[in-house]
């Protein structure tokens, strides 16, 4: 498409968006009778903007090239950055009926889905001069001191000091209160996980953010979370952000993660698996306390395991 798509526009409408984090979104109808899809980066709507200090890493990423390097295999459906009265927005094709709507159409396509991250991670030898967000605030943004801010206006940091307030009572004392004070102070898990070899890495590989068209993957939702870490960081949260809507248990999903090429750190993944912990032991809880009796058994168990992942990377620290 040509650029400038925003003065071609000839209807606009609000767009009905999966996202969690308050971004407003709008389809654009085109003189051609195309659609585009536009998102305002704007940190005042976005609380996981704010709560990590993004001030539009995505604009910047894309003024700087960054999106042309990735490999062909990856979709990233972003045409062009337009300005607003508000700052910028984002403008990227509609790829409504590509995107993974059903957590089981992401099965058949994992394959392909992880060694499309594996080549994020093999196309980035050098940081892109944009501030990312750093590991202190990835793995901070889902705390009870940083969600209970923003509780007012959002669903998830609801849940999630909810979450946490059960955690305690969900897991041996050992565990919550290890997750406790990294929570207080997550600079022995950043600064180990910045002594592994690193790369540019997506941040929220979830069912939401993917899909397939082709032979391409899709993968939307760049700069807020991406970071410059292991590649271990993208497939624990991969792995903890999806596992219950795949029905997989995390061990499972740990087995075919662990055959990637990429995945030879086995000090940078232990430790990735305490970040994912660190980050999504809320949801976890709030699982293992259902009201429904099978996801309450399967995330009981599920958290046994994850609460082993946290004592072996404690010995790491």
């Amino acid at each position: 498409m040509p650029p400038d798509l925003r003065s071609r526009t000839v209807r606009v409408e609000p767009f009905a968006s999966t996202g969690k984090s308050g971004s407003q979104m709008e389809r654009w109808w085109l003189d051609d009778g195309r659609s585009v899809v536009a998102k305002h980066v704007d940190a005042r709507d976005d609380w996981i903007m704010q709560a990590t200090g993004d001030d539009g890493r995505v604009v910047a990423l894309w003024a700087e090239g960054f999106f042309q390097r990735l490999p062909p295999e990856i979709a990233h459906g972003i045409l062009e950055v337009a300005t607003s009265e508000r700052g910028s927005i984002l403008v990227m094709e509609d790829l409504t009926g590509s995107v993974f709507a059903d957590p089981a159409a992401l099965v058949p396509a994992q394959r392909a889905v992880l060694r499309a991250a594996a080549g994020i991670h093999g196309s980035s030898r050098e940081p892109p001069t944009t501030g990312l967000c750093s590991l202190a605030d990835y793995y901070g943004f889902l705390s009870p001191i940083v969600t209970s801010r923003y509780t007012q206006h959002h669903e998830v940091p609801r849940l999630a000091v909810e979450g946490w307030g059960r955690f305690a009572d969900v897991v041996p004392h050992d565990v919550s209160s290890s997750i406790g004070a990294l929570h207080a102070d997550v600079s022995p898990l950043s600064t180990a996980l910045q002594a592994r070899p690193s790369t540019f890495v997506h941040g929220d590989l979830k069912v939401a953010n993917l899909g397939r068209r082709g032979e391409q993957v899709i993968i939307l939702d760049w700069g807020t979370l991406s970071t410059w870490a292991p590649p271990a960081v993208d497939y624990a949260w991969y792995l903890a952000i999806n596992g219950a809507a795949l029905g997989r248990h995390p061990a499972e999903l740990l087995d075919e993660i662990s055959d990637l090429p990429d995945v030879v750190d086995e000090v940078a993944l232990r430790l990735a698996l305490l970040g994912a912990t660190l980050q999504l032991g809320w949801e976890k809880a709030l699982g293992a306390t259902s009201d429904d009796e099978h996801v309450r058994e399967r995330e009981q168990r599920g958290l046994t395991w994850w609460s082993d992942q946290v004592r072996t990377a404690l010995d790491l620290l």
